[in-house]
């Protein structure tokens, strides 16, 4: 039984006369109704018999309305997921008032947005029309441009691997474009001088009949997506063309940040911002309990670690530090990494446990070279490490390669961290091993340009303490970490207090 706030079939039957006007691509319309079980092959005949669209309309609409409640729901559900098909595009707001009668236009894109739909564990696939249907609400028909805000680790790319993963797997037909960008990796994307350049230069170009490709995507803006991950400036002028709707003035953008990014002069217009916010109580609970089983009771009952675990990717570092039987448990996400850095360390080595702080003091030259590299990137704001004069392949296990096309027969090879937060964990190593830039640093975190510098000051906190598991401690002497140790923690008090104390008055 249907339990919904309003009935279907009356909200059909109220915009009846504007659906026989206006719905179109009536085949998909009909052809779902058919696969949902709504109408029988031999009504669809008679449907398709039919010599004139307005006839096929009518058919169509009584047919549902006539078999009540349930039918009504499932043509509004196929209209709602393929409205871009159905509906045609969304009206501009002069096509709305009709200039010589001022009568107002009916809006059934306004219409099909406001029907109150009841909540769904998942979305029949059968309806997927691209990966963002505006499904949400009414005021999401006034943006095509999505921003999705969190903290580090929270989610963000993963959701966006999603969606493009739903996309992929989707069993439409219908021809649609769907591009992903990985902004942190912006050396490649920075140069490009045009949409073309953008679309089949850095992301991939069609085997044959490109202009003709391209032209369709012109022509058809309202059936790309475009996934910009990461994002942190305009640089790029193809970029901020794309944003400002200069191109592609239909195409949905979707955006990820981090909420240190966010930025009046870098997203301005109309905008939807969806803050992504992790794992609540209860999600934890699942989570751990389907990867852990009984072994779930040591997470929940350390609360240092169940706050970790409201990060998913955090969550599923608690969960494989717990699998290994490690004890004590890391508490912080820095001890983790720190544990991440001397496993890699061993198993690329093939060095036993016992032996494994004197091989991480015979690679004190390349780790710190690699941590440079990855202070300067940081700095940069980007993931792209240039420069990189460390060839130690038990050092470069940190890092995966990145192909950049130069040209149409060569590419560059770079590297970048597994993650972000990995480069900044080295960044902040580094910095403690040259301790006369970190009051430099603690002022940058001050200013707007450099304010994302702030998240290596955790890092560098449980870094120089000296409790196991150990690492600064094998890559500078004992006294240098304790010298620095005795100024930091005061320095960080009086750089951030006063800031503090005057944006909470």
């Amino acid at each position: 039984v249907l339990q919904i706030s309003e009935s279907a079939k009356n909200y059909v039957k109220t915009a009846r006369v504007h659906l026989v006007r206006e719905l179109k691509n009536l085949s998909v319309i009909v052809q779902n109704l058919n696969q949902k079980g709504v109408l029988g092959e031999e009504e669809v005949s008679l449907i398709q018999a039919e010599k004139t669209d307005e006839n096929k309309r009518r058919m169509i609409l009584d047919s549902v309305i006539k078999k009540g409640e349930a039918a009504c729901y499932e043509l509004l559900k196929i209209i709602d997921m393929t409205r871009k098909r159905t509906l045609g595009r969304l009206p501009f707001l002069s096509e709305k008032t009709n200039e010589t009668s001022r009568e107002t236009k009916f809006d059934l894109h306004h219409w099909i947005s406001c029907f109150s739909f009841k909540e769904e564990p998942q979305m029949d696939r059968n309806y997927l029309q691209g990966i963002l249907g505006q499904k949400s609400g009414c005021h999401l028909l006034h943006f095509s441009l999505f921003i999705l805000v969190g903290k580090p680790g929270i989610g963000k790319t993963a959701l966006t691997h999603e969606m493009l993963r739903l996309w992929a797997e989707r069993e439409s037909k219908e021809l649609d474009y769907m591009f992903y960008f990985d902004m942190r990796e912006k050396a490649h994307i920075t140069n490009v001088k045009n949409l073309e350049d953008l679309l089949f230069t850095v992301f991939s170009e069609p085997d044959e009949g490109k202009d003709e490709v391209l032209q369709d995507i012109k022509r058809h803006s309202d059936n790309v997506t475009i996934i910009f991950d990461g994002l942190t400036d305009l640089s790029s002028p193809v970029v901020e063309k794309l944003l400002n709707k200069d191109l592609l003035p239909l195409a949905k953008i979707i955006i990820t940040c981090r909420a240190d990014d966010e930025d009046e002069d870098l997203f301005s217009g109309n905008f939807d911002r969806v803050e992504v916010k992790g794992f609540s109580e209860q999600t934890i609970k699942t989570y751990l309990s389907a990867t852990l089983g009984e072994d779930q009771k040591k997470v929940l009952s350390n609360l240092e670690l169940i706050t970790l675990c409201h990060v998913p990717m955090y969550a599923l570092m608690v969960a494989a530090c717990v699998s290994s039987k490690h004890v004590p448990q890391p508490c912080t996400i820095t001890e983790i990494y720190i544990n991440i850095v001397r496993f890699c360390l061993q198993i690329n080595s093939k060095t036993k446990k016992k032996d494994l702080n004197s091989f991480i003091s015979t690679k004190t030259e390349e780790i710190l070279s690699l941590a440079e590299v990855a202070f300067l990137a940081t700095q940069q704001k980007s993931v792209n490490l240039t420069n990189l004069t460390c060839k130690d392949s038990c050092v470069l296990s940190f890092l995966k390669p990145l192909l950049i096309k130069e040209a149409v027969t060569e590419t560059i090879t770079t590297h970048a961290f597994l993650h972000y937060t990995v480069q900044e964990f080295f960044a902040a190593l580094w910095l403690l091993t040259n301790p006369d830039k970190i009051r430099d640093v603690f002022q940058q975190c001050l200013t707007e340009e450099k304010k994302h510098m702030k998240h290596l000051i955790p890092f560098m906190c449980r870094l120089l303490n000296e409790k196991s598991p150990s690492l600064m401690k094998h890559l500078i002497p004992d006294q240098d970490l304790k010298n620095t140790s005795n100024w930091y923690f005061k320095e960080l008090i009086n750089t951030f207090l006063p800031h503090l104390c005057d944006t909470s008055t």
